[in-house]
Order: structure tokens, then C-alpha cells, then sequence
């Protein structure tokens, strides 16, 4: 037993590549048993790269044929002693494998079923296939975000990851539904709509002024000075937001630029959004002059809202996330250190979060089927020769 809040769930992980695995990743973290499912016949795509062994820490791996008959039958009862089975599939791929939620609830009356697909399993777009950098410009995000004049930024991996978190967040939602009323639940969870609740100041823009809005770059449509600054070295900026006149006082002050406190041009936001190159400039020639943490500091200090502009190296080593214990140490089984990610949050208090290194396909074979499921190691021998446990 443990402190985790998750003790003592079960999970059946049928989900794969991203969005699905970082969720129960997170529950796995907080204390779940998660038991992810998957077969050499059409193994996970992300297994080919290191991104795997992020999203699939600290979780059991059985393989299973669950297309064949007996492979659907011993899935249904591991659903049957689970809590909380969550799929990723496109729209009917469960369904025509036999796991509808009906299948799902007649193993385990109370079980909880989270189906995540790209946009949802209603409407006119729910055949569509999609993967979360395709639906950052379905739904809208990437019209928005990029330089004026240029094409809008063209892809990135943010959704999945960010749709993983609020998959977690809705399963223990659902988790402390059913501790309160007995009760199981499916959830239709649609990546699309997610993405969208992001973005509620455009759509009601357009919903109540016909507007569509523009690409802005760094740039703020309501605050200024807003951007990245450019700082000692060739590839180092400084990103600062000025959000209200104090602000814009101690900016003022700590680049020696009191002059500009008198100037009516910027004497409020309005005016200095619309002499925003003048302000960058006159920012740049005293940001130019530090590196980039120094400038934060000084910026800081004042009470101005900042931050270095930092690459993937320059976080990986940055102190705050390895003081706090985000940057995990995890010690693999050929003995090597790997260094992870860890959880966003902290449990005061309590046990600190689970983490072991990503398993391989097969190796909680024994556990899965023998101890939990209670067959023979020679019924396993059999159906691992007909490949129905592979």
C-alpha cells in the first residue's frame, strides 16, 4: 500500500503512440497498476524512437493478439479484474475488435472506458483519422500563431502531450465519481474540442464582431511592450511582457530610459501597442548589453514579468527543474542512468511519484496471465505457440 492517491487502481492501457500513453503515464506516476496491452503483429509506432521511453514509464507490458478470438476473451477478463480501461484508436477500430464499452461494461459492470480520438465519436467529421499536429490546425491554432505577413507556423507536438494531461485529469475525475456513487462511466473524449476550448477569445471574436484574428508574432493584442529581446550571444533572447502602467514604470527605470515615462505616445497600452517598434528598440539597446539569465534578474527584480528564451540543452541543465526534482534519475535494466521528466505537480506530504524506466513488450507476460488471470504456464506455452499471447 502507498500514499499515492491511485493506489490500488487498475488500468488496461490499450492506447498507443502519444496522447493515450502520456495519460496513463501520469496514472501510473500517481500510484495506478498500468498494465499497457500491445502485440508484435502491429506494435506501437512510437517504440522506434526515445519518445517511448517518456511516455511509458513505470507501467507492466503483456503482449496479445486481441484480433484473435481467445486473445479478445482473455483482454475481457483482465478488464474484468481492472478499473479503468482508455483507448486511442480511430473511430470503430474498438468497436469492430470487439471492445465496445457495452463489451467493456458486461466484463465489469462498474468499469470506467475513456475512448480518445481526433474528433470524437459523433458528428460528420468522426471518421476522420487524425494525429494531434494535424488537429493544431484543424482546430484553428495554428491560423493564429506565427509572424504577420507569413505563413502560419506549421506543425509541432504540443497536442498530444497536453491532451494526455487532461485525459488523467478526467479519468481521476471519473475514478472519484464512481467512489461516490457506485457508478461506471464512458467517456468520449475528443482531442479536436480540447484544442478548441483553448482558443475561446478568437472564437468569440469572430462569433460576435466577424473578426478574424491576425497573426501577431511575440506580440500581445491587448498588452505592450510584449516580445523577445535579443541579448549577449548569437542565439539568446529575453521574452518580456509588460501587462499595466507599473510595469511600464520599472521597465522604464531599469533600462535607464526615463525619459520615455513622459513621451504621451506611451502614456498607456493603446499607445505603446501602436509604437511598438520604437519601444523594442530602445528595449534592445539596454537588453543587448546582458546575458540572458542576468537580464531576467535585473528585469525580475524590478518587478517586471520575464524570462530567458531557453533551448532544449539549456533546459535540460536548468537548475529550477533539477532543485525541485522535475528532472528524474532513472537507472535502466542494462544499468545505465537515463534522465526523464517527471510529474508538474508535487504531493505535499506524501510518497514521491513512481518512476521506473519503459518496459518491453512481454515482459509482465507471467504476471498478467498467471497470477492475475490464473493460467497455466502450460495454457501460456500453448497460446504464446499459436501466437495469440504475442
Amino acid at each position: 500500500m502507498s500514499d499515492l492517491p491511485l493506489d490500488g487502481v487498475r488500468v488496461v492501457d490499450l492506447s498507443w503512440i502519444i496522447a493515450g500513453p502520456t495519460a496513463t503515464r501520469f496514472m501510473a506516476a500517481m500510484g495506478a497498476e498500468v498494465i499497457k496491452v500491445g502485440s508484435a503483429r502491429r506494435p506501437d509506432p512510437s517504440t522506434r524512437g526515445p519518445a517511448f521511453q517518456a511516455y511509458n514509464q513505470s507501467k507492466l507490458y503483456c503482449a496479445l493478439n486481441i484480433s484473435s478470438p481467445e486473445g479478445l476473451e482473455l483482454v475481457k477478463q483482465l478488464i474484468a479484474v481492472s478499473d479503468v480501461v482508455i483507448e486511442n484508436f480511430a473511430v470503430g477500430v474498438i468497436d469492430r475488435l470487439g471492445l465496445s464499452y457495452e463489451a467493456a461494461s458486461a466484463a465489469r459492470p462498474d468499469i470506467i472506458m475513456v475512448s480518445s480520438s481526433g474528433t470524437g465519436h459523433l458528428g460528420p467529421h468522426k471518421d476522420y483519422v487524425a494525429y494531434g499536429s494535424l488537429l493544431q490546425h484543424y482546430t484553428g491554432w495554428n491560423s493564429i500563431s506565427g509572424n504577420p505577413q507569413s505563413e502560419p507556423v506549421p506543425g509541432g507536438l504540443w497536442a498530444d502531450p497536453w491532451v494526455g494531461m487532461e485525459l488523467a485529469m478526467v479519468t481521476a475525475a471519473a475514478l472519484n465519481n464512481r467512489a461516490l456513487t457506485g457508478q461506471g462511466q464512458y467517456i468520449d473524449f475528443s482531442m479536436a474540442e480540447a484544442l478548441t476550448a483553448g482558443i475561446p477569445g478568437a472564437i468569440l471574436d469572430y462569433q460576435m464582431n466577424q473578426r478574424l484574428p491576425e497573426t501577431m508574432g511575440n506580440r500581445d493584442a491587448r498588452y505592450a511592450p510584449h516580445g523577445v529581446y535579443h541579448c549577449v550571444g548569437a542565439d539568446r533572447w529575453v521574452a518580456i511582457a509588460v501587462t499595466n502602467d507599473e510595469e511600464w514604470q520599472s521597465l522604464c527605470g531599469v533600462i535607464q530610459r526615463p525619459d520615455l515615462l513622459p513621451d504621451p505616445r506611451f502614456a498607456d497600452a493603446d499607445g505603446r501597442r501602436e509604437h511598438q517598434d520604437e519601444l523594442d528598440a530602445a528595449i534592445t539597446q539596454w537588453t543587448i548589453l546582458f546575458d540572458d539569465h542576468e537580464a531576467t534578474r535585473r528585469l525580475q527584480e524590478a518587478g517586471v514579468p520575464s524570462g530567458p528564451s531557453l533551448d532544449m540543452c539549456r533546459v535540460f541543465n536548468e537548475p529550477q527543474l533539477r532543485e525541485v526534482g522535475y528532472i528524474s534519475q532513472i537507472r535502466t535494466r542494462d544499468g545505465e542512468l537515463r534522465e526523464l521528466p517527471g510529474l508538474p505537480w508535487r504531493f505535499e506530504g506524501g510518497e514521491e511519484p513512481i518512476f521506473t524506466e519503459a518496459p518491453v513488450l512481454g515482459q509482465d507476460n507471467e504476471y498478467v496471465y498467471q497470477e492475475l488471470l490464473g493460467l497455466s504456464g502450460r495454457e501460456v506455452a500453448r497460446l504464446v505457440e499459436e501466437e495469440v499471447i504475442y
